[in-house]
């Protein structure tokens, strides 16, 4: 069925423009008008073999017991082997096909929509219209409204330069280091890199240098008896251009979506409580700078803290926080040649239980990343690369798409692809 709807939308989308540009009198500004309404279909495709391994998983005699001195009162306990298999994987990230148009409605006023859909050439996986889709209003004085599922600002604002293009879904991506928890399952409900459902979306017209958008969702999960519960998240960013300077930043909130506990052990879990609310905060700040058209940098750093306030229960989670940091750079010395090289740092926090000591002593992580790409064109390229995701004793860190880490398990990943854009 999925497959009957995708040719039939394919095939609509191949028809419409030639009809819009018929009504509209023209096909663009070089052979006339602005047609009244235009659709344009687009994609990304990027399929690459990885080659995982991983060594150092913390022994068990580590922390013996589940209060140990020197290891984390909150993080889960050593498997005391490396949890990942050397072996390899075919990926194929977030490859997308998408569907974009408008419609011209009087003024500078246009509907616009968007339909973008997962694109695994690897597997049969794909999931129709799975990635950011939405319709709104779009006005160049007043800004545009956006209806429907879509990353939040705070994910989008942050992480400026990506990684050889190809970042996005793939292992070579900071989020799991720089915008999550290092303990338990890593459980996305503690990540600020999310593509939120349901969502609701403000953003700036053209105020010359500058640029931002802000953004509701909601999980419809809210509940009126107890367990009082209302799910949803705030979302924002912000942008300032200065010459070769870009500066940038965010602010996200996390109502009851529980990151703290759905991480920590399952006896400090604060979930099942009906007098336990949750609430979630990031801020982050970046400076990119461009040093003429072929090199970008960029230093970035957050701030996460995960608050459970109405914890009473002896040796429940109370809070958790920590800082991140992350450097970036691309680098272009030539058009057939790039390169680009990362380094994100997480630090190992601190954190509170009730009417208990809590200490978070192993859980810093670290990544680091180098890639290099050659370009046939612009948008057609071969890559290398690989990271190195090192975890401290109690850490668990993890950018692999397919396997888990156990605490302490520094994991490498290495990989070769092939990117193209339409």
């Amino acid at each position: 069925m999925q497959i009957k709807m995708l040719v039939g939308v394919v095939a609509a989308a191949f028809a419409v423009p030639t009809a819009y540009a018929q009504k509209g009198g023209g096909g663009g500004s070089k052979e006339g008008p602005e047609p009244d309404s235009s659709v344009v279909i687009y994609g990304k495709v990027y399929p690459e073999i990885v080659f995982p391994s991983s060594s150092g998983a913390t022994s068990t005699s580590a922390a013996a017991g589940a209060n140990a001195a020197g290891y984390c009162t909150i993080c889960i306990r050593p498997a005391g082997e490396n949890g990942v298999t050397k072996k390899s994987e075919f990926e194929s990230s977030n490859s997308r096909l998408g569907f974009r148009g408008f419609e011209r409605l009087g003024g500078d006023l246009r509907a616009i929509f968007q339909l973008e859909t997962e694109f695994h050439v690897d597997d049969v996986d794909s999931r129709f219209a799975g990635r950011d889709s939405f319709v709104g209003l779009s006005s160049k004085r007043w800004g545009t409204v956006k209806l429907g599922r879509m990353d939040t600002p705070f994910k989008e604002y942050g992480d400026d330069i990506s990684f050889l293009g190809v970042s996005s879904g793939n292992f070579t991506s900071t989020s799991s280091v720089f915008r999550h928890i290092g303990m338990g399952g890593q459980n996305n409900a503690a990540r600020f890199h999310e593509r939120r459902i349901n969502v609701v979306q403000y953003e700036s017209p053209d105020l010359g240098p500058v640029d931002f958008k802000v953004q509701w969702s909601t999980n419809e999960a809210k509940t009126d008896t107890p367990p009082l519960r209302d799910p949803r998240v705030f979302s924002s960013g912000a942008r300032i251009e200065l010459g070769n300077f870009e500066v940038y930043g965010g602010y996200e909130i996390h109502w009851d979506l529980f990151g703290l506990s759905l991480n920590a052990l399952s006896a400090q879990r604060n979930t099942n409580d009906p007098n336990v609310r949750s609430k979630d905060e990031a801020v982050e700040i970046g400076v990119k700078y461009k040093l003429g058209r072929n090199h970008q940098f960029a230093i970035e750093g957050n701030k996460k803290k995960y608050d459970e306030p109405g914890a009473t229960a002896t040796g429940k989670v109370r809070s958790y926080e920590n800082e991140a940091y992350l450097f970036a750079w691309d680098a272009r010395w030539s058009e057939q040649w790039r390169t680009a090289v990362q380094y994100v740092r997480a630090q190992a926090g601190e954190c509170q239980l009730v009417n208990a000591a809590c200490n978070t002593n192993g859980l810093k992580g670290e990544q680091f990343g180098v890639g290099v790409a050659y370009h046939f064109s612009r948008r057609t390229y071969l890559f290398l690369m690989g990271t190195l995701v090192k975890n401290d004793f109690a850490a668990s860190f993890n950018n692999s798409n397919q396997q888990d880490v156990n605490p302490g398990e520094d994991l490498r990943q290495v990989a070769i692809g092939i990117h193209t854009a339409f």
